[in-house]
Formats: structure tokens, sequence, C-alpha cells
């Protein structure tokens, strides 16, 4: 015989525990974890890429990206190093322009690196908005397309040839290098300011359709 009481329920019926009634807090302590140690990182991964460029892409994971700094610094100094050797007629213009590529390549590793590891950060919270479909057809993120592409091995063999021709010393490269050295080298800086430019118009336009869509 089952027996009701006054709300006319079944007294068999076990009541709901206070654990139930209550609502369920999001876990969050997990993501505040990921989120402090994401900012961990960010920070020794800007300290490296101040101690020397390139680092700081080594120690987020980005391989490539980082050996690519390291290459064009080391390529830098090399020519550098050619520009002022005693075989050679001085070309001083060309000399401060090699000088200021390094601070510019300094500068622009620490920015990259800030950008990388914040990109990083939101890429892993929500991959669906900033990953795109590749050849294969599988989700990627288009922040590693460098990491994936040949573009670093054009540069090895280019950057290789460059360092065998400094330690050759041929003339027609002394020639080169002394009276259209500072022409060319001018004009590598403009394309590089352009391209940088309209990568971070094209990153702006990108980021403002994100944001309008929600």
């Amino acid at each position: 015989m089952e027996f009701k009481g006054e709300d006319g329920m079944n007294s068999e019926q076990p009541l709901p525990s206070e654990e139930a009634r209550q609502p369920q807090a999001p876990e969050q302590p997990r993501q505040g974890k990921r989120l402090k140690y994401s900012k961990f990182r960010k920070v020794i991964a800007i300290i490296m890429a101040a101690l020397l460029p390139g680092l700081g892409h080594l120690f987020l994971g980005l391989f490539i990206r980082g050996l690519t700094f390291i290459v064009l610094l080391l390529l830098d100094i090399f020519a550098m190093l050619y520009v002022s050797s005693d075989g050679l007629r001085i070309n001083i213009p060309l000399l401060i322009l090699l000088g200021l590529f390094i601070p510019v390549l300094y500068f622009y590793n620490v920015y990259d690196v800030l950008q990388s590891a914040d990109y990083m950060v939101r890429y892993r919270r929500k991959p669906d908005r900033y990953a795109r479909m590749d050849a294969k057809g599988q989700q990627s993120s288009p922040f590693y397309a460098w990491e994936r592409g040949f573009a670093f091995a054009v540069l090895l063999v280019a950057g290789g040839g460059l360092m065998i021709l400094f330690r050759m010393k041929p003339r027609w490269l002394s020639i080169f290098f002394e009276d259209y050295g500072f022409l060319t080298l001018a004009i590598l800086l403009m394309m590089i300011g352009l391209f940088l430019f309209l990568r971070e118009a094209f990153l702006s336009f990108k980021r403002k359709k994100l944001k309008e869509r929600g």
C-alpha cells in the first residue's frame, strides 16, 4: 500500500538532494589554469625572443619560423662582413642599411612572437573559427602555413649560396655590391615593407569581418 503526503506525492519517492537542487557551477578551474599557463608561456617566449631572434618561435613550437629569423640574421651579418672587408671599396650607405636591418629584424621578431602566442591561444580556444580546410580536406590553421611550405627550403638554398659567394669573393660580386648594392637593398626593403603593410591590412580586414559575424 502506498502512502501519499500532503502534496499528493508518493512518500516512497526519494526527494532530490541538495546537490541536485543547486545549479552546477561551470568547470572553470581548468580553463583558468590553461589561461595562466598560456600567459606564462607567452612571457617566456617574449624573453627568449628578446635574447636572440628566433628563440621565442622555437619555444612556441614554430621551428621553421624561428629558424627563418636566425638564417636572416646570419645572412645580414655575413653581408656586413663582406661589404666591410679589405678587398672592397667600402660602400657606406649599403653598410648603414645592412646595419639597420638588424634592429628591424629584432623588433619584428619580438612583435611576431607576441602575435604568434596570442593567435595560438585563440586558435586552441576556437579552432573552428580560425581554421580553414587544407588541400587534403583536413582542418588546419593558416598560421602554420609557413611551417609546412617550401619557402624555408628556398631560403636555405639561397642563403647557403650567398654565404659561399661571400667566402669566395668573386670579382663580379664585388662590382655588383660596389655599384648596385645600395639600390638593390633599398628596393628589397621597400618590397618587404609593402608586403608587411598589405599583410597587416588583410589581417585587419579579416578580423573585422570575424567580429561582424559575431
